[in-house]
């Protein structure tokens, strides 16, 4: 179980740690706009949370073991491809955003040690070598050490930025490192 929490907030943290304040700051790039973020996530968090507690809650109701055969025994046996196609499908969207987040990264490191490697190049490398292997692994309790060192780099990463904040590193119009923000990512 402890390898299973390990991998799950990994999963949901990870892709979230630096594109959700990107998100944020892309939606507006005043503090006012701070609030009405806040207010969304954490309403769309609680419907989530609401709707995997009714999955669990229809599980134990009818005594199903899976998402599909509760929905089996719901709804009916024709539509019960439905949840599979769904989870199909959701696995496959957050396997293509982990691959543009990691081709990205590959692509920033490589160009940070003198190599020029496309987008494209490094999507299809990441891909090939890393997702691939992953994604045909029967079993992945192995993961959970590096989910567990993925967890203190964000929490790493966490504490390094908000050690810039408060040290005024960012601040308009003389912080130390403003000049290295995107002119289109600047307050």
């Amino acid at each position: 179980m402890s390898d299973e929490i390990l991998n799950l907030i990994k999963s949901v943290v990870g892709a979230g740690v630096l594109s959700l304040p990107a998100g944020i700051a892309a939606f507006g790039d005043a503090p006012s706009a701070l609030l009405p973020s806040v207010v969304l996530i954490t309403a769309i968090g609680t419907i989530s949370a609401y709707m995997f507690s009714l999955i669990g809650r229809v599980c134990a109701m009818t005594g199903a073991s899976s998402y599909a055969e509760a929905w089996e025994k719901t709804v009916g046996p024709g539509t019960a491809i439905l949840p599979a196609a769904s989870s199909t499908f959701s696995c496959l969207a957050a396997n293509l955003a982990y691959g543009m987040i990691l081709a990205d990264t590959f692509k920033d490191l490589a160009g940070g040690i003198g190599l020029t490697l496309s987008r494209r190049n490094a999507l299809f490398g990441v891909t090939a070598l890393v997702l691939t292997p992953l994604c045909l692994l029967k079993d992945l309790s192995s993961l959970a050490p590096f989910s567990l060192l993925g967890i203190a780099g964000m929490a790493y990463t966490a504490a390094a930025m908000l050690a810039a904040y408060l040290g005024g590193n960012y601040a308009v119009p003389d912080g130390k490192f403003l000049a290295d923000v995107a002119e289109d990512l600047r307050p």
